[in-house]
């Protein structure tokens, strides 16, 4: 038997509900409270989608992985559970032993064959949506455990809760879909772009941006949920994100100047309230990053460029000769010349200047 629920774990599950609305990533986390709250050892949710005959589990909690693959397989298609959901209204629990009686548990094949054989001996199923995709929510108790009455008064009183927050998540599947398309947009731009909340912590980054982080001399890098510059103080960019989020006086952009030519550039700006990217009208900045190295990189990549010739490359777009790049590296100029000709069969140019023009037209993309 376990602990009786308090009021504060209530209140966790009933956070726990509209946390999962927008962000599906949350459901596991609330059937796991939802496990060990209701006195049970381990759970699943399931979703039916529209033309489907049974629902087929997407989440679990400490449950054997072959019941699942079993489940799906075959024993959710034969769930007596669910010809009784479907004449109840969603929202309400199903005890198996209590609403459907000890006879059906003792002859049905689905608990002879299948809760029995997996150690289940009794489940709390609650169906969450009436229309469209079907969420349902299962707590189960193992073989040999007991529950308290408060257990089960728990599950009725968040019921409502269960039942609201399933209404909601189902209504927001467009939303959700529209700001997956816009991830999948943002994510496909090259720019490093970062997204911070009112609190300066990154709620949102691009793929460029996780890469750049990663990087070893990238300007910027992520400490602890928050942007940090990788070499500078971090003075510079915070006032510059405090005069983004309007701390002190109107919201505006800044720039942070490179310490060096050739070295990266740090934008902030501010994102209004009524931008269709900021749906909780909060303050929230913008942090991006422009860096010719990642123009280097990219270039290196669609034409498969050695180190060495990218390194090449990059000198001769700022404007390098190639003796002066051979000293500068310390190798002969006929090694040099070398990698000036791997970088015309590479590119299908022929000079010096005409790759040079090709590889500055292609940067500014």
């Amino acid at each position: 038997m376990g602990s009786i629920p308090s009021l504060e774990t209530y209140d966790a599950l009933v956070e726990h509900c509209y946390e999962s609305v927008l962000d599906a990533s949350r459901w596991p986390g609330l059937l796991e409270a939802l496990v060990a709250a209701s006195g049970r050892q381990s759970g699943a949710m399931a979703i039916r989608d529209p033309g489907q005959n049974q629902a087929t589990v997407t989440a679990s909690i400490r449950c054997d992985p072959t019941a699942i693959e079993a489940y799906n397989g075959h024993y959710g298609g034969i769930d007596p559970v669910r010809p009784w959901i479907a004449t109840h209204e969603a929202g309400q629990w199903c005890h198996d032993r209590r609403d459907l009686g000890t006879g059906v548990v003792a002859s049905h094949p689905y608990y002879r064959e299948f809760q029995q054989a997996y150690g289940i001996d009794d489940r709390a199923s609650i169906q969450l949506t009436g229309d469209g995709s079907r969420i349902y929510l299962a707590v189960l108790t193992a073989i040999g455990a007991q529950t308290d009455a408060a257990h089960d008064e728990l599950l009725a009183r968040i019921a409502p809760h269960l039942r609201r927050a399933g209404r909601m998540f189902d209504a927001m599947s467009a939303v959700r879909e529209g700001l997956r398309q816009r991830e999948r947009l943002l994510d496909g731009l090259p720019t490093p772009l970062w997204l911070l909340d009112d609190e300066r912590r990154v709620a949102y980054r691009n793929a460029a941006a996780e890469r750049y982080a990663a990087l070893p001399d990238g300007a910027l890098c992520e400490q602890g949920g928050y942007v940090r510059p990788r070499r500078t103080t971090t003075g510079r960019l915070e006032s510059a994100i405090e005069q983004a989020l309007a701390r002190s006086g109107p919201a505006r952009g800044g720039r942070i100047a490179p310490p060096s030519a050739g070295g990266a550039e740090i934008l902030v700006a501010p994102l209004p309230d009524t931008h269709p990217d900021n749906p909780q009208e909060r303050p929230l900045a913008v942090v991006s990053v422009v860096d010719p190295a990642l123009l280097t990189l990219r270039l290196a990549d669609l034409f498969q460029f050695s180190r060495a010739e990218a390194r090449l490359a990059a000198r001769l777009q700022e404007g390098c000769s190639l003796a002066e790049y051979a000293q500068n590296q310390g190798i002969a100029l006929s090694t040099a010349r070398t990698q000036l000709r791997a970088l015309f069969v590479k590119t299908g140019t022929h000079r010096q200047g005409e790759l040079v023009s090709l590889l500055l037209r292609l940067s500014r993309h």
